[in-house]
């Protein structure tokens, strides 16, 4: 039960966006990663390293963040 009647318990309600980065193989050599809210696609990109990949997108997702904090 929520005890605090100011705050709301869902999420949505509150302003609470959740984000998140997927990496996959497009090819032996090529790595796509995409940040993305539920099933909205925010940003995408490619790497030639499932690790570059991650890399890639991390920076993409603190990038958008940074720009919402201002």
């Amino acid at each position: 039960m929520n005890s605090n009647p100011k705050r709301p318990r869902d999420p949505k309600k509150a302003g609470v966006r959740l984000l998140q980065v997927d990496v996959a193989a497009q090819e032996p050599t090529l790595w796509r990663w995409r940040v993305s809210e539920s099933d909205l696609e925010i940003q995408h990109g490619y790497a030639s390293s499932r690790e570059l990949a991650q890399i890639d997108g991390d920076n993409a997702l603190f990038k958008l963040l940074s720009l919402g904090a201002q």
